[in-house]
């Protein structure tokens, strides 16, 4: 039970970075680290619209400590899951924080 409520915890934040932003090449980076270290294929939205594939769940990852901390993380959690697809997207910056983050979109295959 303790491992659901913290897990609901960490997927339900929704903050964004300061100056910590993920973007330009720390985001290629960031996605060429998740993907070798998953099975699952890394695609874009866009991409999963045209194959039709259906939604199973998006959810937020974060790191306090950095763009690794973050990859890891994102790593670790798509591989708990074992979808087939899944994208990534990540956030951008405001004052408030400064904590990394990143949205991640997981699909299953079209149902036919």
């Amino acid at each position: 039970m303790k491992k659901i409520i913290l897990l609901l915890m960490v997927c339900s934040f929704s903050v964004f970075a300061d100056d910590k932003a993920v973007v330009g090449s720390d985001a290629t980076e960031a996605l060429e680290q998740v993907t070798s270290e998953v099975t699952s294929e890394l695609i874009t939205v866009e991409r999963a619209e045209e194959l039709g594939l259906n939604r199973a769940t998006t959810y937020e990852v974060f790191s306090t400590v950095s763009v690794d901390n973050l990859e890891h993380n994102i790593a670790e959690k798509v591989k708990e899951s074992k979808v087939p697809f899944y994208s990534v997207e990540f956030n951008e910056a405001t004052q408030s924080d400064s904590n990394y983050r990143a949205e991640v979109t997981e699909y299953f295959s079209k149902v036919e």
